[in-house]
């Protein structure tokens, strides 16, 4: 999206896509909601958490300095629990929420049933299993969340999705919408967000890992940030240097809280499918 692109969405009352990807106007924002009365989560005393022992303000103080803390793991209960629901839960298309369900089994190198290239589909409503649940309101994620955007956020979205090992070809992906994964991007959700990924399944380079360009949450220069939220991937490392490129491998259980305004971007699985749990807490 060019600079004539972004005054459309402005002019259609989408400011918060034009106006939250600048930090400053993140960070005011926050300071604002806090001014207001508004910045405050709900205390939740006596809930235990997932991870303990973990220390709310390094964690906060990492994502602020390089957009990403890796570390905050899951037990292997909780893994467990919600790698059987997505097993046997309908599952969705991505490019097709509404379309023909089937199940994991049933999918065959990114196929479904019914012929269908599918390469990430989905789950509805992933809160119905208890274990996802017990994430979203984990007193230690909620706390960081709290501390990072300096407010409780209006939205939290909730989401699950396999990515299947195929042999797609990039412009299969693209047709089949997969390229806004693929590519380096930066996400725009409201004037304030930060995501907590949870791999429930192990993830390497050859199965789905996530990728990312650190520090690039708070040093884009105007073009990036007056362009198009993507980018290739020769001018991502050119502008921030391939010494902040990181690729998140890790078993199942693998956790990391991300600023989301920094460059990142899936690689394709083509050994093993990938399940991953995003909790995206925004504005």
């Amino acid at each position: 999206m060019n600079l004539q692109g972004i005054a459309g969405r402005f002019s259609e009352g989408d400011i918060h896509y034009v106006l939250g990807r600048f930090r400053t106007v993140r960070l005011a924002y926050g300071a604002a909601r806090r001014l207001f009365g508004r910045g405050v989560l709900a205390e939740q005393n006596g809930i235990p958490t997932l991870f303990p022992h973990r220390n709310v303000s390094e964690i906060v103080k990492t994502i602020s300095e390089e957009a990403v803390f890796v570390g905050l793991n899951l037990p292997a209960y909780i893994v467990s629990e919600i790698d059987t629901f997505a097993r046997t839960e309908p599952l969705h298309a991505s490019y097709d929420p509404n379309g023909p369900t089937f199940r994991y089994s049933e999918v065959i190198r990114g196929k479904a049933p019914d012929g269908r290239s599918v390469p990430v589909a989905g789950i509805h409503k992933p809160t119905r299993c208890p274990a996802v649940q017990a994430i979203v309101d984990d007193p230690v994620l909620q706390a960081i969340v709290r501390t990072y955007l300096g407010h409780e956020p209006r939205k939290v979205m909730t989401i699950i999705n396999w990515s299947f090992a195929a042999d797609f070809t990039q412009e299969e992906r693209r047709r089949l919408k997969h390229q806004n994964v693929l590519d380096y991007h930066y996400d725009v959700e409201g004037y304030n967000f930060v995501y907590a990924n949870f791999y429930i399944t192990d993830s390497d380079r050859n199965s789905g890992a996530h990728v990312m360009m650190k520090r690039s949450h708070n040093r884009k220069p105007l073009r990036m940030l007056l362009g198009s939220a993507s980018a290739s991937e020769a001018s991502v490392r050119k502008q921030f240097g391939l010494e902040n490129e990181v690729i998140i491998e890790g078993k199942a259980g693998t956790g990391f809280v991300q600023d989301t305004s920094c460059y990142h971007r899936a690689t394709p699985p083509t050994e093993r499918d990938r399940l991953m749990l995003a909790v995206r807490f925004i504005n």
